[in-house]
């Protein structure tokens, strides 16, 4: 029986992986060639839909350049369309604006607040007070006050 190292399985992997995705990119390329055969064609799921075409079945006897009348109203219309982004665009930045100012004042508030109650907080760097070398040497009358010290100290807060 023959053992099979881990690279050389996964190279046999990889190769059934690649031959895979070829049979699968000629498939598509089969549909396209159909679909571009096919000039009214569009494919779904390679499958071909055909398309109807519309044509316009009145004659057209008006000359390729619109008249004065149809520029004014496309330039209106045009006019109309640039008035109404414009407005748009000035009434989201107001919107923006307005959530920006108001997320600020909340976090300079809660800023605020947090800086108090850091201002209230007792700190103390009195390192060596418990240091367990420095209370072996000491008393027990001395320690015993100094436990009823920090207890009353728990108790007052």
């Amino acid at each position: 029986m023959q053992k099979i190292s881990p690279l050389r399985s996964s190279i046999e992997a990889f190769n059934k992986f690649k031959a895979l995705r070829a049979n699968k990119t000629d498939k598509t390329q089969n549909a396209e060639k159909a679909a571009q055969t096919n000039p009214f064609g569009i494919t779904f799921k390679g499958t071909v839909i055909q398309m109807d075409v519309f044509e316009k079945t009145e004659n057209s006897t008006k000359a390729t350049s619109p008249s004065l009348k149809e520029r004014l109203q496309n330039t209106g219309k045009l006019l109309a369309s640039a008035w109404v982004g414009t407005i748009n665009k000035f009434s989201s930045l107001k919107t923006n604006a307005i959530a920006f100012g108001n997320k600020l004042k909340d976090n300079t508030i809660a800023f605020g607040k947090k800086l108090q109650e850091i201002g209230n907080t007792k700190v103390e760097f009195d390192v060596f007070k418990y240091n367990v070398s420095r209370l072996q040497n000491q008393p027990v009358s001395e320690l015993k006050s100094m436990l009823s010290n920090e207890l009353q100290g728990v108790s007052n807060e």
